[in-house]
């Protein structure tokens, strides 16, 4: 149940809050004891001037004008007390219309003492709508849109605006997401509070009074609490989703599990899933006035929003028990659902059918207690017993936002559909399931995502040791093991004993096996101990959306996207070069003809930006028609002579028909996940319904599958080819799958001109849709067996035609063959599309573009594309994914180009094979789309196809608490570009691959270079590592174990420790055999044998070397430790491997030990390889591959080196090198990044840098250089030792301006002077490296500042660098062509 409302919570309610706004915690900070009061003189004063204001409003008195002005003035200097001095006219502010004609300028400006603008407030005539777009002007945008742009171009953060009874607060922080509140004048004397507030917060203290207590301070504290806030609500949605499963579960019990017996566990989830979204939509239109709130037989019978109050005031009276023996508020909601879904025709009560997918009665019958396959208009429903305080606690989830300080009414009336979709997208990576074994939900930390375990397997582990039991419990939950150990042992209170014997059922046995676990485990939301019983459904973590780097987009970034991304799109002239006055917007036809597509859509977030910003366009287009006299229909047609039915006059009507239109005939989206696909359908409802119509149906352009895996092109069927050319054979199937694609055609073309007026217009819609599915159902399957085929084929390239040529026959039979054929073919086309699936992920399904969305691709594709594809990083795709997938990706995306990319670069590649010519995308990608291999894989690959990037933001901090850099990249596919490109708002020539304005080149990798860095080993398992003391007593008992204990250096060690020195030892088996099990003689096996006997771990009893079994004791730990954990990896080759050779590393990084004299250890060898040739160094040079500063160090060789370090084989020279800021600089501009850390990678940073060209003898400056590079190192030890810290903690202060310990400013003088002698060796003279402190604008703006040398030399060295790799890689492929 909710706790008790803040004291905030009822004026909050009465005011009209759209976005962020303050929050409670800190509205309790700046006003403890409530808001402050006003004096009755004051209140006496405005309320007589409001009287006074709104009899000349209603009479239009001649002098309106005057008193308009008098009384807008009175609340801001009068009651606000707001000194004229500091309140100037504000005409000389202005801002330039989006359209480069005319502007905006405010009525008055707030300053302060400097002159420095705090508040602009817009007055406008009595009646004017805030939010509608103002016709009378040349800028067609709404005041609220005009303050925020105005606010946002000036720096402002604040503004207000008013037409006398509404006084908005706009919000409108740069880079972060706009919001505004709305007070109404007239709530002000009959609901007191809300003067209060407006007194409280827009007074002149909250402008010129103590800084942290500024109205924009107070803002700022507020947006630190947004996420918080979201993250609160979301948790709220699926704690109620939960709950709503446990009712559900629990009537399934009482049916005898019959209720849901056919019903699947991700089924039932999304049922309850799909409950709330219904709730969402409810609490929207009843709020704004779309369905019949107000209506006294809906309000007391049907209104959602007055259930809850309704529902709490009967607790209030009666006790929350009573509403756990009440179940009419569950009939309630299936009665408005349906009412919804079908109308109600009722003598006071008439609502028509509005439809919608996700109000269907048959989708998930078992909500209403049918069974499945019922007909809900045949089939009188039979309510479950929902009790009602199941529903409350629904709509408490919805309605009742908890926050520190208290609880705040939501108001849904100006929610953004945007908040709805974060909140809902996040509940996407969670499903249900059935409890194989009594389950218990565990208390977790805040990051604890789903803290449950098995009842059997606690008590397991506490047979083993307590240890175990609590580090197991610590790994689920999140817990410290202090809290842990205390709730374990702390005694279980009578009244927990009670709760549990309840849940129980009485079940004494039960309660004795659960009791020692007792104080562990969290409450469900009747504060009942959480215990499932075995069967149960629960809700646990289903598809990880974070996995694969989905992320949610905030509306501060999709407006810029979709905005910069449609501008060429529906203007003439930014691609010509035009000015902006000069830009010709494209006529009502063309921009409804437009298809636009978000190829990853989630919740719909970019598809309701398309819908939002089309529709201002259309509006636009429209008014330009009727200027020129023409007319427009209800459809958006431009008509020559007046229409029987002539578009409605009315602002409000115009928009929402011009939304309703776009979102019918232009948007497009797919997503993997078919949860989603509601999730989208729902927001766009959300901004496009309009009252009395139906939901428009969007069935037939928003669809679910697999982005990346399917076909483009029809004739890949035809003529059965991945790559079809024309030249082959055109199978005579092939006639049959164009009949198919022409009637789909059709029947898409009769949709598409359909007006929806009522529910038959929909209905017809759907049939059609549905005859269109049913036409398709052999060519998709056709389709699915292809892409199947390619999938799955491991052999030579060359032979994969041979294969596909096959199909040929199959595919007759498909296209002729009956239902049971169909079943057969697609169990095999499922099954070579489930090729190397990693456990636990859904069946993979393909989606066919060009069969889906035909009349797209047979007029070339999209004209646009938008959205925020999946981020993951290439070494993590092959895990998340699968090593087939990641093959298919490079075979056929790609073009066979190898590199460990990220997804987003294969997004890339798709989405532009997507794009017509001459269209455009705009797509947020992670910043490593600029680096790399993943640049290389996407940009550079696009570039060379004919793209033009026309606009980019690298580096760029994700709006929001997540520390991630996301760079969005504007492509144009084959297009003239004449006008400028922006580069972070920069107006430049032209966007190279490395999204800078330079044309550069991409470094190779120089053969120079080659065996000279490293990657660790990948332990793969903690249990191989131990404590130094453990290992120690190993090799005290037995001095070989020696052989296979050693130290292990990890990342944290060599950053932390003052002394680089390992804080654990690791066993290490290298690539020995397992045991000497194998049959037969190694003496007289022959080489191939050898080779069979290694690979299978296994070798004769006469194996001359070391096994892994000859340490017994050791691998007994590996056994005991790492064996369970292998046994779990599946659905993969690289997977099953580890599997099988469990006491080995997942990667032992055998060049490594071999170039640095320890190859002798291993199995086996490189080619060419001899011990008594091999080179032994005492000290190596190590670095960690993820960090904030890229800082090299000397270490022993004699470690195990994890595999997130590098190293490097050392010289004279390196360690200075390496440390010099011209390869730091090289380094950062060619590795990748993580987060607004660099992620080293040798490949692409160390083997591709032009190293100085030693010379023998040492010349005079290389000599300067060595002794630089040994004086640097000395002075960081001598740093290191003496303050007890380590590298990271060093450059901190390094990096530190108010630092000038002497220690510290010797380091920079050497840093200095190491770098200038770099200069020296490479021959540069004159170039000024100016090091001093400067901000990166790469980095988070808290932590932004390094010294470094300046940026015009930083842009110097790297150009010069970039031309040296490009010599010398001319140079050596000069001389390879020789050999």
């Amino acid at each position: 149940m909710a706790r008790n409302l803040s004291k905030h919570a009822e004026w909050l309610s009465l005011v009209e809050v759209s976005g962020p706004f303050l929050a409670v915690a800190v509205l309790d900070r700046v006003f403890p004891q409530g808001l402050e009061a006003i004096y009755p003189e004051a209140k006496r004063r405005i309320r007589s001037a409001y009287e006074e204001w709104c009899d000349a409003v209603s009479e239009d008195d001649k002098d309106l004008q005057a008193l308009h002005k008098e009384w807008v003035h009175l609340v801001i200097s009068d009651f606000l007390e707001i000194p004229d001095k500091v309140l100037l006219p504000g005409n000389s502010v202005q801002v330039p219309s989006d359209n480069g004609v005319g502007g905006y300028s405010p009525e008055f400006v707030l300053q302060d003492e400097d002159a420095k603008p705090k508040l602009f407030v817009g007055v406008y005539p009595p009646g004017t709508n805030l939010t509608a777009i103002d016709r009378r002007s040349d800028w067609t945008a709404s005041p609220l849109d005009k303050m925020t742009k105005l606010c946002r171009v000036k720096d402002v953060r604040l503004g207000l605006l008013t037409n006398g009874e509404e006084w908005m607060l706009v919000n409108a922080p740069n880079g972060k997401t706009s919001g505004s509140v709305t007070w109404y004048a007239r709530l002000w004397f009959q609901e007191p509070r809300t003067l209060q507030a407006f007194s409280s917060l827009l007074g002149v203290r909250r402008f010129f009074g103590p800084e942290n207590e500024t109205l924009p301070a107070l803002m700022d504290e507020s947006l630190d609490c947004l996420e918080e806030v979201t993250d609160t609500l979301g948790d709220q949605v699926r704690t109620a989703v939960e709950v709503l499963i446990q009712g559900l579960d629990k009537a399934d019990q009482d049916r005898n599990r019959e209720l849901l017996r056919d019903i699947r566990p991700a089924e039932l989830y999304e049922a309850g899933l799909t409950v709330m979204m219904r709730l969402v939509f409810l609490l929207c239109a009843e709020e704004r006035g779309l369905l019949l709130l107000g209506t006294e037989l809906y309000d007391q019978n049907y209104a959602v929003s007055t259930l809850r109050s309704q529902l709490a005031s009967e607790a209030d009276k009666h006790g929350a028990e009573i509403l756990e023996r009440r179940h009419d508020a569950w009939a309630r909601l299936l009665a408005i659902f349906r009412a919804v879904y079908g109308g109600l025709e009722h003598a006071e009560v008439r609502l028509p059918a509005l439809g919608g997918s996700i109000f269907d009665p048959d989708k998930y019958p078992f909500l209403e207690g049918r069974a499945k396959g019922t007909c809900w208009k045949e089939c009188n429903p039979t309510p479950l017993p929902i009790d009602n305080r199941t529903v409350l606690l629904l709509l408490n989830s919805l309605q009742v936002l908890e926050q520190t300080g208290g609880a705040i009414l939501l108001s849904y009336r100006a929610l953004d559909v945007e908040q709805i979709g974060h909140i809902y997208e996040g509940l996407l990576e969670h499903t249900a399931a059935r409890t194989p074994e009594i389950t218990l939900g565990l208390r977790g930390s805040a990051k604890a995502k789903n803290p449950n375990i098995t009842l059997p397997e606690l008590e397991s582990l506490a047979l083993e040791s307590e240890k175990k039991l609590f580090d197991r419990i610590k790994d689920i939950t999140g817990r410290s093991p202090a809290a842990i150990k205390n709730a374990y042992n702390k005694t279980v209170d009578t009244a927990l004993l009670d709760k549990l014997s309840a849940v129980c059922g009485a079940d004494r046995d039960l309660v004795e096996r659960i009791t020692p676990y007792a104080n562990l485990l969290r409450m469900d939301a009747w504060e009942q101990p959480l215990v499932y019983q075995k069967g149960s459904f629960m809700v646990t973590l289903g598809q990880d959306r974070r996995e694969s780097g989905t992320h949610y987009t905030p509306k501060i970034l999709t407006e810029k996207i979709v905005k910069t991304t449609l501008e060429p799109v529906v203007y003439i002239g930014p691609a010509e070069g035009k000015e902006r006055k000069d830009w010709q917007l494209k006529t009502p036809a063309e921009l409804l003809n437009l298809k636009i597509c978000d190829p990853a859509m989630g919740s719909g977030a970019f598809l309701v930006q398309v819908c939002r910003y089309l529709a201002d366009r259309l509006y636009e287009a429209w008014e330009q028609a009727e200027k020129a006299g023409k007319f427009i229909n209800t459809e958006g047609e431009v008509c020559e002579i007046p229409p029987k039915e002539k578009m409605s006059e009315q602002i409000d009507d115009r928009i929402n028909a011009a939304r309703r239109l776009i979102a019918e005939k232009c948007l497009y989206g797919v997503d993997i996940n078919p949860l989603a696909v509601e999730l989208a359908k729902l927001s766009i409802w959300l901004v496009t319904i309009s009252k009395g119509r139906p939901f428009g149906f969007l069935d037939h352009n928003l669809k679910s599958g697999d982005s990346l895996l399917g076909i483009h092109d029809v004739n890949q069927l035809r003529e059965l080819k991945m790559k079809p050319d024309g030249t082959g054979y055109a199978h005579l199937f092939g006639k049959d799958i164009t009949g198919a694609i022409d009637e789909v055609l059709k029947l898409r073309e009769q949709i598409r001109i359909v007006p929806i007026r009522d529910i038959t217009d929909v209905q017809y819609m759907e049939r059609m849709n549905s005859q269109a599915q049913t036409s398709l159902v052999k060519v998709k399957l056709l389709a699915d067996l292809f892409i199947g085929e390619v999938f799955s084929f491991k052999g030579r390239e060359n032979k994969l035609q041979e294969t596909l040529d096959l199909l040929s026959t199959d595919a007759a039979v498909i296209m002729e063959g009956e239902d049971s054929v169909l079943r057969e073919y697609h169990a095999k086309a499922q099954q070579k599309l489930d090729e190397d699936l990693p456990s636990g992920k859904p069946y993979r399904r393909p989606f066919h573009w060009a069969v889906e969305f035909p009349e797209v691709f047979r007029n070339g594709g999209f004209d646009a594309i938008c959205g925020n594809p999946p981020f993951s990083g290439g070494q993590h795709l092959t895990g998340t994914l699968g090593t087939a997938y990641r093959d298919y990706l490079v075979k056929n995306i790609a073009d066979a180009t190898r590199g460990s990319a990220d997804l987003v670069a294969y997004f890339y590649l798709n989405n532009y094979d997507l794009l017509k010519n001459g269209g455009f995308f705009g797509l947020i990608a992670c910043n490593t789309i600029a680096e790399g291999d993943t640049r290389q894989v996407g940009l550079e690959r696009l570039l060379k196809q004919g793209a033009t990037i026309i606009a980019a933001d690298p580096n760029m901090p994700w709006p929001g608490k997540a520390a991630v850099v996301i760079s969005p990249v504007y492509i144009g596919k084959n297009i003239e570009w004449h006008g400028k490109c922006v580069l972070s708002e920069n107006e430049v020539d032209s966007i190279s691959a490395f999204l800078s304005a330079q044309d550069e080149w991409s470094p190779k990798v120089l053969k120079a270079n080659a065996d000279q860095s490293f990657i660790g080993s990948y332990v793969l398992g903690m249990g191989f590592t131990m404590n130094e003391a453990e290992a120690q007593a190993f090799i005290t008992q037995d001095s070989k174990n020696r052989e296979v204990l050693f130290p292990y250096l990890n990342g944290d060690d060599l950053n932390s420790d003052p002394e680089q020195k390992p804080s654990r030892w690791v066993i290490n088996f290298f690539d020995w055999p397992l045991d000497r099990d194998a049959e037969g003689s190694w003496a007289t096996a022959t080489e191939k044998q050898k080779k069979v006997f290694l690979s299978s771990g296994h070798v004769p009893v006469d194996y001359p070397n070391r096994v892994a079994s000859d340490f017994p004791e050791i691998l007994g730990i590996v056994r005991e430790k790492v064996k369970p954990e292998r046994d779990k990896l599946s659905g993969n080759t690289t997977a099953e491997g580890r599997k099988k050779k469990w006491y080995l590393y997942g990667r032992d990084a055998k060049a490594l030990y071999h170039a640095i004299g320890r190859g002798a250890s291993f199995a086996k060898h490189p080619a060419g390889w001899n011990s008594d040739d091999a080179r032994t160094v005492d000290k190596v040079i190590a670095v960690s591959l993820v960090q904030t500063y890229l800082k090299f160090e000397y270490v022993s060789n004699q470690s195990v080196f994890a595999h997130k370090l590098a190293v490097i084989l050392p010289d004279s020279v390196k360690f200075a090198i390496l440390s010099s800021t011209i390869f730091q600089e090289w380094a950062r501009k060619t590795s990748s990044t993580m987060g607004y850390g660099i992620n080293f990678s040798p490949s692409d940073s160390y083997e591709t840098f032009p190293f100085p060209l030693s010379r023998s003898p040492q010349t005079d400056q290389e000599k300067e250089l060595a002794a630089g590079g040994h004086l640097l190192h000395i002075i960081r030890q001598s740093i290191m030792r003496d303050r007890h810290y380590g590298l990271t903690q060093l450059y901190n202060d390094f990096h530190n301006p108010q630092n000038e310990v002497g220690g510290i400013l010797s380091m920079r003088d050497m840093q200095k002077s190491l770098d200038y002698a770099m200069l020296a060796v490479y021959g540069w003279q004159g170039i000024n490296l100016e090091h001093d402190f400067y901000p990166l604008p790469y980095l988070s703006a808290n932590d932004n500042i390094r010294y470094t040398i300046s940026e015009p030399a930083r842009i110097e060295i790297l150009l010069r660098l970039a031309i040296l790799n490009k010599q010398r890689f001319e140079e050596e492929q000069k001389q390879e062509c020789k050999k």
